[in-house]
């Protein structure tokens, strides 16, 4: 499996800090990455504005982490949610931004494992 963060950005914020990159992946595993799980709920009501607002509010946290894939992806569902376009795109990209997100969480505890 191909990475899916680069901590280089992270990294380079913190100083090198290795506290406070634990902190930033452990937030991400307990707020960003659970936040992920409601884009099904949002979906089923056709809460397209509400997939929109939450998918802006996940980007700034999966930009820092160097996931550039999940972050384009994110970035459109924003804007789709907001637009209430592409909806027959849309359980796909949710699919997609589920399965990033938990091999985000697996790839992200591993490194939590050697600092």
């Amino acid at each position: 499996m191909a990475n899916i963060i680069d901590l280089t950005y992270l990294k380079e914020i913190s100083g090198g800090d290795n506290s406070f990159i634990k902190e930033m992946l452990e937030l991400y595993i307990t707020t960003t990455a659970t936040e992920a799980e409601l884009y099904h709920e949002l979906l089923a009501k056709n809460d397209f504005e509400g997939i929109g607002h939450l998918a802006h509010k996940m980007k700034a946290p999966i930009q820092m982490l160097g996931a550039n894939e999940l972050f384009n992806t994110i970035r459109s569902l924003e804007q789709y949610g907001k637009e209430g376009s592409h909806l027959d795109q849309m359980p796909a990209m949710i699919n997609k931004i589920n399965e990033l997100v938990d091999n985000s969480i697996v790839e992200i505890k591993e490194i939590l494992n050697t600092l």
